[in-house]
């Protein structure tokens, strides 16, 4: 890992009524989904999570559609980091998402969740996905 980088990392996967949250752990070697935060209170909630975890990195979902081009999820997602970033001092970083929410049913369903379950866990196990490839890319960029 690079050492000027260290401490966790949150990830989030905006949404319009909920917000998925994972967190690194200390190595940032694995992403683990949280309890997703409700939008209307999910700046302030990822602001003190961010002070709970020591947090040093906000990786926010940027939900592009499958051509590249952006919806208006996009520029709200887009708007939600730029109001992250007003309100904290730790790096807010956006990572293209898509795809998260086919791989986070996906894993949702291999790990036995399903029905009203997996809808309560799907928008936090997609920011563990989008999470998860954030911190891989970054050990991947240590070995080239």
């Amino acid at each position: 890992m690079n050492p000027s980088v260290t401490g966790r990392c949150i990830g989030v996967d905006y949404g319009a009524a909920r917000v998925g949250i994972a967190v690194s752990d200390p190595s940032r070697t694995i992403a683990e989904p949280r309890p997703y935060f409700s939008a209307p209170t999910a700046l302030n909630d990822i602001v003190e999570l961010v002070q709970e975890v020591e947090a040093t990195e906000v990786i926010v979902g940027l939900p592009l559609n499958m051509d590249g081009s952006w919806s208006d999820s996009t520029h709200a997602a887009r708007d939600f980091a730029n109001a992250l970033r007003a309100m904290t001092t730790v790096h807010v970083k956006m990572l293209d998402e898509r795809m998260s929410t086919v791989e986070a049913e996906r894993n949702l369903r291999e790990a036995g969740t399903r029905g009203r379950k997996q809808k309560r866990k799907i928008d936090s196990a997609s920011a563990a996905v989008v999470l998860q490839a954030y911190l891989n890319g970054q050990r991947d960029s240590e070995w080239s």
